[in-house]
């Protein structure tokens, strides 16, 4: 009896702590997904309206230099964005000048 009732705790206390993950990831996800569009919109306002393709592609930018690593002052996004250059393919590299231009 008494190792039943030792499975059936240890069971309630692995599901919470299963419960207590999920919900703390996401949680956190959540504001890590803030906290790149706050960066981001430093420099382009209009990034949430902007095409699919050019936001996937900055945030993939942005998740490479750590992005959140950053301040979120205009000049230090940028910098963090042009950092990534040396790993991108040449088509990469242009388009991202082609977004960074006038910022």
């Amino acid at each position: 009896m008494d190792r039943l009732k030792s499975l059936i705790q240890l069971g309630v206390i692995l599901l919470a702590l299963a419960v207590f993950g999920y919900f703390g990831a996401k949680y956190v996800g959540n504001m890590t997904q803030d906290s790149t569009l706050e960066r981001l919109e430093t420099v382009w306002p209009e990034f949430r309206t902007m095409p699919e393709q050019d936001r996937d592609f900055l945030i993939e930018a942005s998740l490479t230099c750590n992005v959140l690593a950053r301040p979120a002052v205009r000049a230090d996004v940028v910098d963090c964005l042009r950092s990534t250059a040396p790993r991108l393919t040449p088509e990469a590299q242009a388009k991202l000048d082609a977004l960074l231009k006038d910022r």
